[in-house]
């Protein structure tokens, strides 16, 4: 039941914040076109918003952060109870954060800026979700407690991948 609550928690996030991060933009486009008839802005300034937006590394950030807390995690399974509430609150607001720059990226693209910021942060949700529930079902509770080397191995090999998925992500 875990499994559900939190998928169903992190999809609402999700979309709640694209919905918000969507009318969002809209709105910034309506302001900034009235702007520009009043001379206030020029026609660079959305399509340079929404470049910065594109090439922001908030997505690697947020990526990296969770997989260095999911390593810890596994390899310290005593420090899981404290962490999960840590867990929990960095899903919301993570998939809160992916579903904003995804309903940005719906936005900018319909309005020719171009697709990538929404296939980078669909992208990234999927191989999140994909990745926790493969480590979840591959590490059972009762794995997680032993020290077995398996544990070690999954949690090594995720801490190795948070800096560079920081980096190059």
């Amino acid at each position: 039941m875990e499994h559900k609550e939190i998928a169903k928690r992190s999809a609402s996030n999700f979309l709640i914040f694209a919905a918000c991060a969507f009318i969002l933009w809209i709105l910034a486009a309506g302001i900034d076109w009235v702007a520009q008839l009043l001379r206030l802005s020029t026609p660079e300034r959305l399509p340079a918003l929404a470049a910065s937006i594109v090439s922001s590394s908030t997505l690697q950030a947020i990526v990296a952060i969770w997989l260095l807390t999911a390593a810890v995690a596994i390899a310290f399974p005593k420090m899981l109870t404290p962490l999960s509430t840590t867990t929990t609150l960095m899903f919301d607001v993570g998939y809160g954060i992916l579903g904003a720059l995804a309903g940005f990226g719906i936005a900018i693209g319909l309005f020719g800026g171009g697709w990538s910021i929404l296939v980078r942060a669909l992208i990234y949700s999927a191989i999140i979700a994909i990745g926790f529930f493969a480590v979840r079902k591959w590490l059972s509770r009762e794995e997680l407690r032993t020290y077995g080397r398996t544990r070690w191995t999954v949690a090594g090999i995720i801490a190795l991948a948070s800096p560079f998925v920081l980096l190059w992500g």
